[in-house]
């Protein structure tokens, strides 16, 4: 007579020892692959803003010794060191840059973090990088006319002066929330305080392009309102701000 044994299963407290076993795995992992997904985009947005300050080193051996214009002709509102357009109404179009030929692809590199903004900015087209218009593009900081970026050999430190970061910029209307911008504002300019512009997206930290080349990460230090009606404590909430001293020491010429 043929034996029948019995079949053994998964008996119900084993079943849920699994389960629990595998949530807590989930629960180890999970912040784990986050960590290291947002490790993988920051280097990424580091590897871009060295291409864009390498970009404009070509640049500027191609167009004797002086950087790329970050607002040629700033009020006329056409051209942006990230593209041009033909009417206010119309997008930047970031193959016509003064920087694009430099690139290997046409268009300004994109930072993986650059989903975060709203739509409608009045600087679209940047990637989530802003230049330092205030000293490296523009000649002469009180001429907004101008279409020559500073000169090489006006910097006695390029490796503590700012060339590109994350940037971004504050609203209010119709909601608080961020939008695109072209700069990477000091914190003074000639005439008083500046707007925060630098954005801390990388778990509150920034990557900063200096004007050697080299990239490295800051931490905010400080920041305050701007003249839109954003609170100093909405643009803290937003990631906005400033590192260094309340001074131009890393944007400034020398």
């Amino acid at each position: 007579m043929k034996r029948i044994h019995p079949q053994h299963g998964f008996t119900l407290i084993e079943l849920l020892v699994v389960i629990s076993i595998i949530a807590m795995l989930m629960g180890i992992l999970l912040p784990v692959l986050g960590q290291a997904r947002d490790a993988a985009r920051a280097s990424v947005c580091r590897s871009n803003l060295r291409q864009l300050a390498l970009a404009n080193v070509a640049y500027a051996v191609e167009h004797r010794q002086h950087y790329a214009p970050g607002a040629a002709r700033m009020f006329d509102n056409l051209d942006r060191w990230h593209g041009k357009r033909l009417s206010t109404s119309d997008p930047f179009d970031p193959t016509l840059g003064a920087l694009s030929p430099y690139f290997e692809i046409d268009g300004v590199k994109q930072c993986p973090l650059f989903e975060m903004f709203l739509e409608g900015g009045f600087e679209a087209g940047n990637g989530g990088y802003g230049y330092n218009n205030e000293y490296v593009g523009r000649d002469v900081r009180t001429d907004f006319n101008s279409a020559l970026g500073a000169s090489t050999d006006w910097f006695a430190n390029p490796t503590q002066t700012v060339m590109f970061g994350d940037v971004a910029f504050s609203q209010i209307s119709p909601t608080l929330g961020l939008i695109e911008y072209s700069f990477v504002e000091p914190p003074q300019f000639t005439w008083g305080p500046a707007n925060p512009s630098i954005h801390f997206r990388h778990h509150q930290a920034v990557n900063i392009a200096w004007l050697d080349g080299h990239v490295d990460t800051q931490s905010l230090t400080f920041t305050r309102s701007n003249v839109y009606g954003v609170s100093e404590a909405d643009n803290q909430s937003l990631h906005l701000g400033w590192f260094g001293p309340d001074d131009n020491t890393f944007f400034d010429r020398k």
